[in-house]
């Protein structure tokens, strides 16, 4: 697409977080522990082919939610017949009890009807990997539907204008976000539904936005203040245009297709890893450990940054986000863990030196 690395890079570990994180969770170190969601923006210009690059990256999350939903359509058809029956039963016998004259065919009668809607289960929902566009509101129903993760990929920086307040009168709504990048519990109200109760969301982003729509975000009220934008991984490649070949014979113009279907293979093999499950039943991460070499090179990398943060250091006015690189360096090790052995068991294996550095 004669589009900087940077661009594939970052939507690539964004696409191969979206597995991880629903599997795969890090133990740095006891008492340490890292979710495998990555925040992740490479700012470009319009014009770079910014949206060929989504598409391709993308393609085998579309695939997979396709025909996930698919296989789940009956499931769901029947699910909602069996809401509806028992709804219709539960209102004739509230009908009945209207009717009844005698106290003991209303008790009767009202019994059965909350009897039959307490019966009533909502319809399974179909499989849902990513959105490029959902409120906050919305953003935490689609946790709560979706085991707990999901992702925002897009091109274009709208969820920063969601989050500044485009629905809720300017007002910021950042605390669902912010704990679904250090999967924090969360409480979720949704409106006529019953509130939901999130143990460990995790939200994993990737954007590719115009440096102009990153330019300002800074005085956004809290988006640093409160640590927004220090949880990002920011790529600033230089633009191209202008020097591009433009040809569809130049050498690479074309992914080959080898490379093509095994990052396709590769990214469902992943989507496929089996759910660990607690005693209880109930889906949670396998949660993967560094080699002794690797976390000295985890330990080394993280201290020279936080050296970076004392006074006159390099990072001195910036701890908000040298303070979470350390973190992001893990979590990039986790997911490229993950890429690794998408075709096998991750999780009985230490994450090595050689991924670290």
């Amino acid at each position: 697409t004669e589009t900087p690395p940077e661009l594939a890079t970052s939507l690539t570990l964004a696409v191969a977080a979206v597995p991880c994180a629903r599997r795969l969770r890090l133990q740095v170190s006891p008492g340490h522990q890292e979710p495998a969601n990555l925040w992740l923006s490479a700012a470009l210009p319009p014009a770079n082919r910014k949206s060929a690059v989504h598409a391709a990256c993308c393609a085998p999350l579309v695939e997979w939610e396709r025909e996930a939903a698919a296989s789940m359509a009956g499931e769901i058809r029947q699910a909602e017949s069996e809401a509806k029956t028992l709804q219709a039963r539960a209102n004739a016998a509230r009908a009945a009890a209207a009717r009844a004259k005698e106290q003991y065919e209303i008790l009767a009668a009202t019994k059965e009807a909350t009897d039959l809607e307490a019966l009533i289960q909502p319809p399974p929902a179909a499989p849902q990997l990513w959105t490029s566009d959902a409120p906050p509101e919305r953003l935490g129903s689609l946790l709560a539907d979706q085991g707990e993760c999901m992702a925002w990929l897009s091109s274009e920086a709208g969820i920063f204008d969601l989050l500044a307040g485009r629905y809720s009168k300017g007002i910021p709504n950042l605390d669902l976000v912010l704990k679904a990048w250090s999967g924090d519990p969360e409480r979720v109200d949704r409106g006529s539904r019953p509130p939901v109760y999130l143990l460990s969301p995790r939200l994993t982003i990737g954007l590719s936005p115009q440096p102009e729509a990153m330019r300002g975000l800074a005085n956004q009220p809290g988006f640093r203040g409160r640590g927004l934008l220090g949880r990002f991984l920011y790529l600033l490649p230089p633009s191209p245009l202008g020097y591009r070949d433009l040809s569809c014979d130049r050498e690479g113009a074309f992914v080959p297709k080898g490379i093509a279907e095994a990052y396709r293979q590769g990214i469902r093999a992943m989507l496929d890893w089996p759910a660990a499950l607690d005693q209880e039943g109930r889906e949670q991460p396998y949660l993967l450990t560094l080699s002794r070499p690797a976390y000295g090179e985890w330990l080394e990398f993280a201290r020279t940054v936080e050296r970076g943060m004392r006074p006159g250091g390099e990072y001195e006015h910036t701890p908000d986000l040298a303070g979470k690189i350390p973190g992001g360096a893990a979590r990039i090790a986790c997911v490229l863990h993950g890429i690794e052995y998408a075709h096998g068991r991750p999780w009985e294996a230490e994450i090595s030196l050689a991924t670290m550095e």
